[in-house]
């Protein structure tokens, strides 16, 4: 039997990551449960005790069960990603020319929200722009 997972990427501004992505990949934020302000009032709430508290947030996929968390922590990323996402921007039988124009619509979209264009790319009959989200992780859209 195969295994669902989510991917955790480790950040300054959960919240802040928390947009990004869930305007990237057209999903929506988790909320919080009702009667609460935040996920650490939730913590606090549920009697986590305070060296297990953390700030979070999650996004996902409102058809599938793919998500996204993103995990308050204090250092920075230092190094190059040894794990990116790719977003797929195109569809399999896009012209060259389609796949450019699709590409390039949402490198312009994540740019308006704080992504950076950091080069272009072709390979394997594929167009991409490698980008970096607002706190510098790096990512690809094809």
């Amino acid at each position: 039997m195969s295994r669902q997972f989510q991917v955790v990427i480790d950040c300054h501004d959960p919240d802040g990551m928390a947009a990004f992505w869930s305007a990237a990949l057209d999903y929506r934020i988790d909320s919080v449960p009702e009667g609460y302000d935040g996920w650490m009032e939730y913590q606090i709430g549920q009697g986590f005790p305070e060296d297990e508290r953390v700030r979070f947030a999650t996004v996902y996929n409102p058809q599938g069960p793919e998500r996204v968390s993103f995990l308050g922590v204090p250092e920075s990323k230092t190094v190059k990603n040894r794990l990116h996402l790719d977003i797929q921007a195109t569809l399999p039988d896009d012209s060259m020319a389609r796949k450019i124009e699709r590409v390039d619509a949402l490198v312009a979209q994540l740019r308006e929200i704080g992504g950076t264009a950091l080069r272009t790319g072709r390979e394997r009959g594929q167009y991409f722009v490698t980008m970096a989200d607002v706190e510098g992780n790096e990512f690809c859209v094809h």
